[in-house]
Parts: C-alpha cells; structure tokens; sequence
C-alpha cells in the first residue's frame, strides 16, 4: 500500500511539474514577440542573438515537461531541472536587483508577474522537483532512443511554429512614395517641421493599435538603450501628426515603416521583422 501510494504521489507531481514547464513553454511560444523584445532589452545579446536563446528557452522548458513526465533519465533530469531553475532565479534576482520590476515573461501574456513572484514561485517549483525525485520509483527504459528523439523533435517546435525573424526576413527596400516624401522634408514640408531633413534621423511611421508597431518600438527603445542612441535621433510619426492623408499617401497605408533619413536621401527602410540593430547603430552613432 505504502508503495502505490507513493506511486501516485510521484505522478502526482511529475504531472504538476511538468504542466507548470509545458504551460510556461507554450505561453513564451504565443507570445515570442515580446519575449525576445524582454530579453534583448537587458542589452547582454544582440537582438539576432535573443531570437535563438528565446527559442532555445522554449525548447528546454518543453524537453523537462516531457522526461519529467515520463521519469526518463531521473539523475539527470534532476540535475537539469534544478539547474534550470536557480539560473533563471538568478536572472530574477538580478532583474530585482537593477529595479527591473515588469512583467518577467515566465508566462509569457499569460500571466503578469513581477520577478518576487516569480522567485516564489521557482522556489515551490524546486521544492517539489527535489521531492518529486525522492519519490521516483525505479525505470528501466524499454529503448533509450526514444526519449532522446521526442527531445529532438521538440527541441525544434520553436523554431518551426515562429521562424525567427533573421532567418525569414532579409533586407529589402519596402514601397514608399519618395517623390512626396522628399518634397515633405524640405524647410516648408510637414515633415521638416519635426526635425527631418537636415541631418540623420530614424523616421518611424506608426499607428496606435498596432502590434507590429508596438513591438518596432520596444527593439528600437532596447536598440537606443544598448547603443547609447540619443532620444531625439529617432522620431515616430502617428496619422495625426501630418495633414490630410499624407501619412497613407508617403506610406501607402503600410506601417509600421521605418526608414534611416540622411538629410532627405533614405539609406534603408525596414518594417518590425527585420530591423537591422547594427545598420541602426552605426547609422544613428556616426
């Protein structure tokens, strides 16, 4: 009796753990937009860089929910698992530490957590992973193969579900009318009158509501803050801010769109997929 009992106990709690895993992997995967924009914006990584590491997080949380689940490899997956989470607990308190006090992306959109919860909430998550394993009967794997496959095939779940934007997205020129906006920044056009076209600047034509231009925002405030980018070196324009239908008749109704000015001459344009950090740097910095 004592023994089934902690048979159900053990699936109990791998079931529990593993869900937690499984449910924060998914809800980081909905939301990778601004997962990736939380994790660049501490400026360790470049913004291509964060694409890979937020995916690659995803997929570990996915491979812990499966082999906990299934009680493979119990010595390791320990290891993993309490290794997984004094890491992120130690990225936590580091956040706490710089007053980083917003929403940690644990799950994702999900749930809004600062990261005191969060260190709560990976500490019962560890409690229960070093229990669990106390409890763990002994497994004789039927074929060691398997396990190791299933990680595979979700070790690259990420990436399939949400490409990441460096690997889909190249650089191209996106249609703009350039006779309209070259007569605009002149000294008597609406847009010289916001500080464009006399020196070099990042135009960002953005609507309220949109994701996409929500999301542009965020990489270029994280972009600034890392390269040290002065406020007034990028200037975002709303529909209201211009005339009549000059915002819809430069763009052609497309937004965002994002374009690096020098004087009136544009250098390169961009939408919210593939914003080039180090052109944007070494343009602005110059």
């Amino acid at each position: 009796m004592e023994t089934r009992s902690r048979a159900v106990l053990s699936w109990t709690l791998r079931l529990l753990i593993a869900a937690v895993f499984c449910l924060s992997a998914i809800a980081k995967l909905v939301g990778i937009d601004q997962f990736e924009v939380y994790v660049f914006s501490f400026g360790f990584f470049p913004l291509t860089a964060c694409y890979l590491l937020a995916r690659l997080c995803i997929a570990a949380e996915f491979i812990l929910a499966l082999f906990v689940l299934g009680g493979w490899y119990p010595r390791t997956m320990r290891l993993a698992t309490v290794g997984l989470l004094v890491f992120f607990s130690l990225f936590l308190c580091y956040s706490a530490l710089v007053g980083r006090n917003e929403s940690c992306q644990c799950f994702g959109q999900w749930v809004d957590m600062n990261p005191l919860q969060s260190l709560l909430k990976n500490a019962v998550l560890l409690l229960l992973v070093l229990l669990n394993y106390r409890l763990l009967p002994p497994r004789r794997l039927l074929c060691r193969w398997v396990p190791l496959i299933l990680a595979l095939g979700l070790a690259v779940v990420p990436f399939v579900v949400s490409v990441p934007d460096n690997w889909m997205f190249g650089a191209g020129r996106l249609p703009y009318n350039e006779e309209l906006l070259k007569n605009e920044l002149h000294a008597d056009g609406a847009l010289a009158s916001h500080g464009l076209g006399s020196d070099r600047r990042l135009l960002a034509f953005v609507t309220k509501g949109c994701p996409y231009c929500k999301i542009s925002r965020e990489k270029l405030d994280a972009i600034s803050a890392r390269h040290g980018i002065a406020a007034d070196r990028i200037v975002y324009l709303l529909p209201s801010d211009l005339p009549d239908n000059l915002f819809i008749e430069i763009t052609y109704g497309s937004r965002p769109l994002l374009m690096l000015l020098d004087g009136d001459s544009v250098v390169a344009t961009y939408h919210s997929r593939n914003i080039d950090e180090k052109e944007v740097a070494r343009f602005l910095a110059d």
